[in-house]
């Protein structure tokens, strides 16, 4: 259920969704005879569309939480190796299926450079299929198929393709290292992402040093305007997304903090 009502409000909570919605209201309270509601929400809309696609506050708030969680030392003998699915497609429109990289596929290449650091480690790819409607095949099976496409092999991966959620990836590796939670797994995720998912494997009892990777934010410079509105607001929906989920798997007891370190 929770699956299923986080991907029922995101249709409303992504940034650009939600200013069309916000616009459509104030149209309709000036159409009730609501003026200065429909000039608040107007105006609302503009300046929100303008903060958010023409300046750096996205890549502001993206630093924050791409900095929340401090990189670690990576110690010299970890147990194995946790990588977060995230960026690798199954399936496309034309009916091609096989694996097709996009955003956070750095996760499974920044996974891959410490599998040649750690070659007698257990690797594991933890990730399924994150859509409502969609037959989409679990990115396990995109991850498989491009790892063995360029090495041969699977280089030794274990796959866990049930988990659609954070919360989920946590409970389903933790019943694969069974007692073996207490030593030190390094989790490779997106940096954006790197506080939920500690949040998430430290309640499960996992002892994950964080291996953050797919750095999203840029540097920020004067005057602070940019000219890339469709990647800021691509960035809008990351931040509105983490933000939510953190605050989410807090309030539901899924974490022991707003902002796990």
């Amino acid at each position: 259920m929770f699956f299923i009502l986080s991907k029922l409000f995101w249709v409303v909570a992504r940034p650009l969704n939600f200013l069309f919605f916000l616009t459509i209201a104030a149209l309709l309270a000036g159409r009730f005879g609501l003026v200065s509601l429909r000039r608040i929400g107007l105006v609302a809309s503009a300046a929100l569309f303008f903060i958010f696609g023409f300046t750096q506050f996205t890549d502001y708030l993206l630093l924050k939480l791409e900095t929340v969680v401090p990189v670690a030392e990576i110690p010299g003998n970890p147990a194995g190796i946790i990588i977060l699915g995230g960026g690798i497609g199954t399936k496309s429109a034309s009916g091609g299926i096989g694996y097709h990289l996009g955003e956070a596929s750095d996760r499974l290449v920044k996974g891959l450079e410490l599998r040649q650091q750690f070659p007698n480690v257990r690797f594991i790819y933890s990730g399924g299929s994150g859509t409502l409607i969609s037959d989409e095949l679990p990115e396990t099976v995109g991850a498989a198929e491009m790892v063995r496409a360029i090495f041969g092999d699977d280089r030794g991966m274990e796959l866990e393709d049930k988990s659609r959620t954070t919360h989920e990836n946590a409970i389903e590796v933790a019943k694969m290292l069974g007692s073996d939670k207490g030593k030190p797994w390094l989790l490779v995720t997106s940096a954006f992402h790197m506080s939920r998912a500690v949040g998430c494997f430290r309640k499960v009892g996992i002892n994950v040093v964080p291996v953050p990777t797919d750095f999203r934010s840029e540097p920020l410079q004067f005057p602070w305007i940019m000219d890339e509105t469709p990647i800021q607001f691509l960035k809008a929906s990351l931040l509105v997304k983490e933000y939510v989920g953190l605050a989410a798997y807090y309030l539901t007891g899924r974490t022991d903090a707003l902002l796990p370190r």
